[in-house]
């Protein structure tokens, strides 16, 4: 299957470190960066030099890290590593060579040098341009991912943007099972439209097993619940910042007491002997009758309100997101903890929810991408050359090979450097790390990274340095595709309180993307400290603080 050979499933996206490390030595004999790649162009070769280098840089860590005498003294040998600022403020540098580039070339009348000027100016974007697509690109195009590109860009085939997602969305896949059939796809020699309709079997098998265990489970409302849940904190979030008549609000708070009222009950059937046994479920079982009951009474409360323009004011003063402790919080509170205590009473259950969410929405896209089999179109070389073109790293190694200016040739290389030192931690932490790739003039300087956890856990982590407010580190958990955690952390009391007023915004925000803010707490810690969060984002697996 040609489509399924795209299904290489890998632990970084970022082809460097213990791979490159492993690789280095033939790919100086060969010439060229992959297998049966045609002789390399200049900047393809420049490329596969570079890529050399810091192979020869992760293998000396590699040699530390594994001569280290324990766990500790290996941390220490990585937490240097990510110190290393060479090019501390690198989208600002890159701004300055741009100018300085410029410059040579109306000095030397070079077209050249003036195209690789442009090349920085154009992916120099300010940081109002943020957007989650820009960011993608930015991210891409930076110079971190630059070899896993030059990869992707050489396969023979160029995929509609459906079959990506559909690629995409197997490669996520939570049913390790299910991904393990799929990939066997990758053995078999059937041409695309065969191996989608073996794919479509598969899926639909898949989603009928699920489907008949869930059916078959004592915990199969208390499963629909859970979204009841979400769905109710949803709408209450949605419409906050309308006017509601009394009516409409009497009639929306009557409907939830009933249905919390009724899910206290269902709770408190769910304990079993064995549960009881079991200290995780007792600590959280008790949690969640304790946020289910505070429900109650709030709901009880606006309830027993005659007045019509008091209950609209209580009802407005209970579910405001910027308060902590609204009604959404707690309907979110009670949708993670009865989820939690689901997955312990049937771990099956549970699980098979999930497996028949990802079934349906794979055979969706799937049905997507089928119909686009026949835009599947071959890469041309003008395509292939693209990658090069657009991305920092491959255009500063250009700099470093055809300037004239000494001072623009250190930069280019110190910048370099700093490159490829993140793609080194990247590799080594099997996430993504980078620099802010977006001009700030507030800013000083930042790191991003990006990683996987186990199973719908999803990381990000910001680093930024404002020279108004200081620093600020913030950490982003998606949890199951739907909820967020949100983590602060900031050098000033200032900076901390300016957050704080605009909370609500952003849990807004949040929230008109589909998405339920199920924590969300700020902090102020010294810089030393929030220097240390950046550097254990390498070991961060879930959770952060505080846990709802």
């Amino acid at each position: 299957m040609d489509v399924a050979n795209s299904l290489n499933i890998s632990n970084t996206s970022v082809q460097t470190g213990q791979n490159a490390t492993q690789n280095a030595p033939a790919r100086k004999n060969e010439g060229s960066l992959f297998k049966n790649q045609p002789a390399g162009t200049p900047s393809e070769q420049t490329v596969s030099n570079a890529l050399d280098n810091v192979g020869k840089l992760v293998a000396r860590v590699l040699d530390d890290l594994k001569s280290a005498s324990s766990l500790s003294k290996a941390e220490q040998i990585l937490s240097q590593a990510k110190d290393t600022k060479i090019a501390p403020n690198l989208a600002s540098e890159l701004s300055d060579l741009a100018k300085s580039l410029e410059a040579e070339a109306v000095q030397n009348e070079s077209p050249e040098i003036k195209s690789l000027a442009l090349k920085l100016k154009e992916f120099l974007k300010p940081i109002a341009d943020l957007k989650a697509g820009s960011l993608n690109d930015q991210i891409k195009n930076s110079g971190v991912m630059l070899e896993a590109n030059l990869k992707d860009a050489l396969t023979p085939e160029k995929l509609p943007s459906s079959i990506q997602k559909l690629l995409s969305d197997i490669k996520n896949l939570s049913n390790q099972n299910l991904l393990s059939q799929i990939l066997t796809l990758n053995d078999e020699s059937l041409d695309n439209q065969n191996s989608f309709m073996k794919l479509t079997s598969m899926l639909e098998k898949a989603s009928g097993d699920a489907k008949n265990l869930l059916d078959n489970s004592s915990i199969k409302t208390l499963l629909k619940d859970v979204d009841k849940l979400d769905n109710v904190a949803k709408f209450l979030d949605k419409n906050f910042s309308k006017e509601q008549s009394a009516d409409a609000v009497k009639s929306q708070t009557s409907k939830m007491e009933n249905f919390i009222s009724n899910l206290s009950e269902k709770v408190g059937n769910l304990a079993s002997e064995k549960l009881n046994q079991n200290f995780g479920f007792t600590q959280n079982h008790k949690e969640l009758k304790a946020i289910l009951e505070s429900l109650k009474n709030d709901l009880k409360m606006l309830n027993n309100i005659g007045d019509e323009a008091g209950l609209v004011k209580a009802f407005n003063e209970v579910s405001d997101v910027s308060k902590e402790g609204s009604l959404q919080d707690k309907l979110q509170s009670a949708a993670r903890r009865l989820a939690h205590s689901l997955s312990l009473a049937d771990p099956e259950a549970s699980a098979a929810k999930s497996d028949l969410a990802e079934s349906k929405a794979l055979l969706k896209q799937l049905k997507l991408a089928t119909n686009d089999i026949n835009n599947i179109t071959t890469k041309s070389q003008s395509e292939i050359s693209k990658v090069l073109n657009q991305d920092v790293k491959s255009t500063l190694l250009n700099i470093s090979e055809k300037s004239q200016n000494a001072q623009s040739v250190n930069a280019a290389n110190k910048m370099i450097s700093q490159i490829e030192m993140h793609q080194m931690v990247s590799s080594l932490q099997g996430g993504i790390q980078t620099y802010m790739p977006y001009i700030w003039d507030g800013v000083e300087g930042g790191n991003v990274a990006f990683k996987q956890g186990k199973k719908d856990k999803f990381y990000a982590q910001i680093d930024l340095n404002f020279k108004k407010f200081g620093q600020i580190n913030v950490m982003v958990g998606l949890v199951d595709k739907r909820y967020i955690d949100l983590s602060v952390a900031t050098q000033t009391n200032e900076f901390k309180e300016l957050i704080l007023g605009n909370s609500s915004e952003l849990k807004q925000a949040i929230s008109k993307l589909g998405l339920i803010v199920s924590n969300f707490n700020i902090k102020t810690l010294p810089k030393v400290k929030l220097n240390d969060r950046f550097k254990n984002f390498g070991g961060l697996d879930v959770g952060f603080d505080k846990k709802i």
